[in-house]
């Protein structure tokens, strides 16, 4: 069986990118997980605290484009979380996108960002229903730390917390 594998470029996050993230999100969750309107301003605000960090060299933003326009289609944010310890937000990527390793090649990316960055620790938080997120984070040497039943954008779900020990740092 032959993998589809494809690459697609990135760049750094804009401002501009702000509304094109709300909305690919806002529409793939309401549609796929039925979270409520909620989620709309949980996305914003997550922005909101992001691009308080745009300046930051610790921080990576990327987009991942597709298509001739060079249009968005992708998204994963890493910021320090505290002390040698970062973290991925809003990990999103358009379905046809999916499956062709480029949210791997994103998160791959961020990973050795925050090896060059001297991080300890890599955490990311996510649904039980977000499985192939889930399965990518496990593959990629991402340990579930915690899995808690929480209700969040009007859904009753279980929230995984990753941790990642990176290389050189004792678990």
């Amino acid at each position: 069986m032959t993998s589809r594998r494809t690459t697609a470029p990135f760049r750094s996050y804009k401002p501009s990118d702000r509304d094109w993230i709300i909305r690919a999100n806002v529409r793939h969750y309401e549609r796929i997980d039925g979270f409520d309107p909620s989620f709309a301003e949980a996305v914003s605000k997550a922005l909101d605290l992001l691009e308080e960090r745009i300046d930051d060299d610790t921080s990576k933003f990327l987009i991942a484009e597709a298509g001739e326009i060079r249009r968005p289609v992708g998204c994963v944010f890493f910021s320090t979380e505290r002390a040698a310890v970062g973290r991925l937000r809003l990990f999103y990527l358009e379905e046809p996108f999916r499956g062709l390793g480029i949210g791997r090649q994103m998160i791959e990316d961020l990973i050795g960002h925050a090896k060059t960055h001297d991080f300890e620790k890599i955490l990311v938080s996510t649904f039980d229903r977000h499985e192939a997120a889930c399965r990518l984070y496990r593959k990629l040497g991402f340990r579930e730390m915690a899995k808690e039943p929480a209700t969040a954008f009007g859904q009753l779900m279980f929230q995984i917390d990753f941790e990642k020990t990176l290389p050189d740092h004792p678990q």
